[in-house]
């Protein structure tokens, strides 16, 4: 665009409390208050012809919402301790890991500001929901820090069958601590982090288990996962998936689930109810 070569300045909103965030956005006039030696202009201004990216911008105070708002639609900002309004241009682009739609419903994020800044909304997908990009990002950090390093199957499987709550970062973080332990470079089970194996819901499986073992708890889980994305609805798990219908009644029959595991969880067809405890 025809910003492309113009400024780039981002801010995390929840890094700075609303005092200092109000002031680095806006920026000062001198004397504003007992620190303000010197003028000092704010990001909207330094961002003239440019792009400001507002990272976690759910967390921005009502306060703060306000004054954004009027920005947007005057295009003008009035820094602190200034008495006349400055002109600035640039393009907003905002990010949160929050449902502001919900938030929005529920008063806890202006109606008005979200309409203003929803002109384009792109949903990034959490890691989980991106299966076929975990083994690649897991080879790259693993070859980052040895150019050399291996991931074993196990490992693998472990990492597909993994929530991801932390999505990208915690991936980095748990390659990492793996790849320093494993002195040969080949990732074991064992080398991962202690806090990361006691999430598996199949320890015993995962540390001891044959391989048929693995491969029904690694689908067990994949296709709980998929039914839960999709509200229980087996068509649309089942087309996400690739599986046929008469394959996935040949798993669920073959499978069996502990008590309580998914207790008293149902999932919808088009055609008849299916007791995920089946599985």
């Amino acid at each position: 665009s025809k910003r492309a070569g113009k400024p780039f300045l981002p801010l995390n909103c929840t890094a700075l409390p609303d005092s200092l965030l109000e002031s680095e956005l806006f920026g000062y006039r001198k004397g504003a208050f007992t620190d303000a030696r010197s003028d000092k202009i704010g990001l909207f201004e330094a961002a003239e012809g440019g792009t400001i990216f507002l990272d976690e911008i759910g967390d921005l105070h009502p306060q703060v919402q306000v004054k954004l708002l009027r920005v947007l639609e005057t295009h003008e900002i009035l820094p602190l301790g200034g008495r006349e309004p400055v002109h600035v241009d640039f393009r907003l682009i905002a990010a949160t890991n929050h449902d502001l739609i919900r938030m929005k419903d529920e008063g806890k994020f202006r109606d008005d500001l979200f309409y203003r800044i929803a002109v384009f909304i792109l949903r990034i997908p959490p890691l989980r929901e991106r299966l076929d990009e975990i083994v690649i990002f897991a080879e790259h950090f693993a070859k980052e820090v040895n150019p050399h390093a291996k991931i074993t199957p196990e490992v693998i499987e472990r990492l597909l069958c993994h929530d991801w709550p932390g999505n990208i970062r915690e991936l980095r973080n748990v390659i990492r601590h793996a790849i320093l332990l494993a002195e040969d470079g080949l990732v074991r089970v064992h080398h991962l982090p202690d806090w990361f194996i006691s999430t598996c819901p199949e320890q015993s499986v995962l540390m001891y288990g044959s391989l048929k073992d693995r491969v029904q708890c690694f689908e067990r889980n994949l296709l709980l996962r998929y039914l839960d994305k999709f509200d229980g609805n087996v068509q649309q798990a089942l087309q996400a998936l690739g599986i046929a219908r008469s394959s996935f009644y040949r798993k669920i029959s073959r499978q069996k689930q502990k008590k309580n595991d998914n207790a008293g969880h149902s999932v919808r067809s088009n055609e008849s109810m299916v007791d995920s405890g089946a599985f």
